[in-house]
């Protein structure tokens, strides 16, 4: 966690903050630490007392810690320094379906998109002709649809891998926070993101993982960062950041409407938001009622996933807080390599919106 990021930004307690209230995180045990990086530790609120855990540079900034660690105590102890016979060996012997098959491939799919358009090596042929860097393509269209900005940070939300983070640091010149709920991406994406160190298993086929190791040649100047957070508990106050960017998120939300409030909150007024949506549902992330259209196609709506999500950007009771939408919506490419013979192609939904002056 970078201390500059910290003493910025100024957040506040997760846990508190669902209660409405802003109280703010202060640093209570430093345990490592290298230059302006405290790379193990713990935060707590200066008022209830609550603690969050600083693992690896990433700080853990949900309201119920205890919860998460037990859901991702593998992901949060799972070595990152196995050699590459070593780690196919142990992959073999876990098996498909296994947490560390769900680490191996998650990782795969997300730094390959992120980063792989940097590789020196390259790629062979992908199915479909897809070719790495597609965020990066769909943050390009959406930034084209942004306009000015207001002065101050910006919040990458789902940062995934880490390249989106690096790259609105890098085209603004501002301070930039990414933030995401998985720990292996975060943790990934951090190394690349912040230290410039590409590394991670490229799924060839099966349990068959090319390891790739490369520099990314950026330097980050010290704008960036990864923490990880939960979007419908963001632990920051009202009118912090002059963006947020969310590409092909608001589908991983357990409810896509509060999280896009809890994102007008926390943007300043005149600020943007920019989203896109491939609208891919999965009912064990999100609550089938929760979902923006894909079902009861009997409403007026007609389960039209664009209509209910222009209803949330503008006037009316289904409104996401200030967020108005600002244009018209795009379709952008983006897909997902799984392995040398599959990968999986979207057309998502791009649209920008602005926070409400009012």
């Amino acid at each position: 966690m970078k201390l500059a990021h910290f003493e910025t930004l100024a957040p506040v307690c997760p846990l508190c903050r669902r209660q409405g209230l802003d109280h703010a995180l202060s640093i209570a045990v430093i345990e490592r630490e290298s230059r302006d990086d405290m790379a193990a530790g713990i935060l707590q609120c200066t008022a209830c007392g609550a603690e969050y855990p600083v693992i690896d540079g990433l700080p853990i900034l949900v309201p119920d810690v205890r919860q998460f660690v037990q859901q991702n105590l593998f992901y949060l102890l799972a070595r990152d320094d196995l050699t590459p016979a070593v780690e196919g060996l142990l992959g073999d012997a876990a098996g498909p379906g296994s947490a560390l098959d769900s680490i191996r491939q998650h990782v795969s799919s997300y730094m390959w998109d992120h980063w792989g358009d940097l590789d020196p090596q390259g790629f062979g042929p992908v199915p479909g002709d897809a070719a790495p860097g597609g965020i990066t393509r769909v943050l390009d269209a959406g930034m084209a649809l942004a306009g000015d900005l207001p002065a101050g940070p910006l919040l990458d939300i789902g940062c995934g891998a880490g390249r989106t983070v690096a790259e609105l640091a890098r085209r603004t010149g501002r301070m930039t926070l990414g933030i995401d709920i998985s720990v292996p991406l975060s943790r990934a994406g951090r190394r690349a993101a912040v230290a410039g160190q590409v590394d991670y298993g490229l799924r060839r086929a099966g349990l068959v993982y090319d390891r790739r190791r490369y520099a990314t040649g950026q330097d980050d100047d010290g704008l960036v960062d990864i923490w990880i957070c939960d979007v419908l508990a963001l632990p920051f106050r009202a009118d912090a950041f002059a963006l947020a960017n969310a590409l092909n998120v608001v589908d991983c939300m357990v409810d896509p409407r509060a999280g896009l409030m809890e994102m007008s909150r926390i943007l300043k007024p005149g600020a943007a938001a920019l989203l896109s949506v491939p609208f891919d549902w999965s009912g064990h992330v999100t609550p089938v009622e929760a979902w923006l259209g894909g079902h009861s196609q009997r409403a007026a709506h007609a389960g039209r996933p664009e209509a209910i999500l222009d209803m949330l950007l503008s006037p009316g009771p289904l409104a996401a807080g200030g967020l108005r939408r600002q244009g018209e919506a795009r379709e952008v490419p983006w897909h997902v390599r799984l392995h040398d013979r599959s990968c999986m192609h979207y057309a998502a939904c791009l649209v920008a919106a602005r926070e409400s002056m009012e």
